[in-house]
């Protein structure tokens, strides 16, 4: 039973060590390193330097910069100019005109969430809220999540825009399908390419 018991230790050791010592964050700096997982600045995820090396300057307003701290050195990179990065909580996220949008699922479509946080007047607090945009591509432009933004993108697919006024009314474009793990949006796009 003492046997066992190590042996179960153990095996949890290497495990909490798993999660935090083999997952890195870092930059994408093009989308062909998007595509083939290859980091730039690449920094090890460990408990005491959780999500602390790349600083996006947004609090304040739009920075057109960001700053990576990688092996004691501080590197300045503009987003124009590179893809996204990784965090250490695994999120990826795309710059697309000097904004960062995570990329919430990477399909035939991919969806984005664009987080805000908005003055709210009357309880003088803030309020996080989450946008929902889209492209045809991992490299396509980022346009909002509307169904009208939708039909002009796929303009060219008839039963793709037949299954969207089906399936979606103007507030549930954003819908998540736990059955399928997948956007609702992404199923369709699926059934429409059948």
């Amino acid at each position: 039973m003492k046997i066992k018991l190590q042996i179960i230790s153990i095996c949890l050791s290497a495990l909490s060590l798993n999660a935090y010592g083999q997952h890195h964050s870092g930059i994408y700096m093009n989308l062909s390193d998007y595509k083939n997982n290859k980091l730039t600045y690449e920094i090890p995820c460990t408990k005491e330097k959780h999500n602390q090396n790349i600083h996006l300057h947004d609090f304040f307003g739009n920075s057109p910069t960001i700053t990576v701290n990688h092996e004691g050195k501080k590197y300045t990179l503009n987003k124009n100019e590179i893809y996204g990065f990784i965090d250490c909580d695994n999120k990826v996220y795309r710059f697309f005109k000097n904004e960062v949008y995570n990329i919430a699922e990477a399909g035939d479509i991919y969806i984005y969430i664009y987080t805000q946080t908005q003055n709210i007047a009357q309880s003088k607090g803030f309020k996080v809220v989450n946008n929902y945009y889209f492209s045809n591509s991992s490299a396509g432009p980022v346009l909002r999540l509307t169904k009208n933004n939708l039909k002009n993108e796929f303009r060219n697919n008839d039963k793709f825009i037949e299954l969207l006024d089906q399936n979606f009314g103007n507030d549930d474009i954003n819908a998540y399908n736990n059955l399928h793990k997948t956007f609702k949006i992404n199923y369709v796009y699926s059934k429409a390419t059948k």
